[in-house]
This record gives C-alpha cells, structure tokens and sequence, in this order.
C-alpha cells in the first residue's frame, strides 16, 4: 500500500507519525527517511528517535528557499544521498513494514531527485512494505 499526504496546511507529518506509532504498537519494523527538517526544531524526532524498532534517517536538513545560506548544488547531493538509501531498501534483505518518506514530495516538487527514478523504486518497495510519502504539491 501506498498513502501520499498531500496539501496545504497541517497535518501530513502527524497522520505519518500516527501510522508509525500504530505500526510500532503492533510490533512492527519501521523507517522513517525525513528531509528538510533540522533536528533542532521539530519535536517528532525528540520522541521517534528514542523509540525501539524505528530506525531513522535524516538527509538535506534545511531547505534552500528557507534558509539562504544552503545550496542549491548541495541539497540535491543530499537529497540523492537520500535516494541511495532508499535504493538500498529495495534491496536489503532487512524487511520494514512501515517506510515513511517524509517530505519526499517537496524534494520532488523542486526537482531535487528525480521523479521516474522515485516512482521505480517506490515500485519496488512497495511489495515488501506500506509506504506514507509526506509533503506538499505531491507530482
């Protein structure tokens, strides 16, 4: 299964968490793959980082139309370094039934990683896992 949370306004992270926390209380694995989200501000990944079963990831922490001082050149480095993890995943013998990809869809939108390379791998992993992508303006 699929789930993209998409849209204006609040609430794509927290439906994503919800599903984490639902997927953790009934003992399974899960990954989260975030981008764009410093570990200084967002209070989910005080909680999520601590917890048994979840292993997470962080990649391309600030946004360059958000904060003026990142690149360009070295967002999509990191956002590809993003992408070679999840490459991984398709082929890891390490079974995940949550894999949430969060804010995927920003990277997307800005063309940070590209889309036909997402979808293929997003194909594969989807016959071993469930996948929530997260973000606005879903292509």
């Amino acid at each position: 299964m699929i789930i993209v949370n998409t849209g204006n306004g609040k609430g794509k992270t927290t439906a994503a968490v919800g599903q984490i926390i639902r997927s953790l209380g009934q003992g399974f694995k899960v990954c989260l793959l975030q981008l764009f989200k410093g570990e200084q501000f967002y209070g989910e990944q005080k909680i999520l980082t601590g917890l048994n079963d979840l292993d997470f990831f962080s990649f391309a922490k600030e946004h360059p139309h958000l904060v003026k001082s990142v690149s360009v050149k070295d967002t999509k480095i990191n956002c590809c370094l993003a992408m070679d993890k999840v490459k991984e995943l398709t082929v890891s013998p390490k079974k995940y039934d949550l894999i949430v990809l969060e804010e995927f869809n920003i990277s997307l939108r800005d063309k940070f990683i590209n889309e036909r390379q997402f979808l293929a791998l997003l194909k594969q992993l989807s016959r071993k896992s469930n996948i929530v992508i997260t973000g606005r303006i879903a292509p």
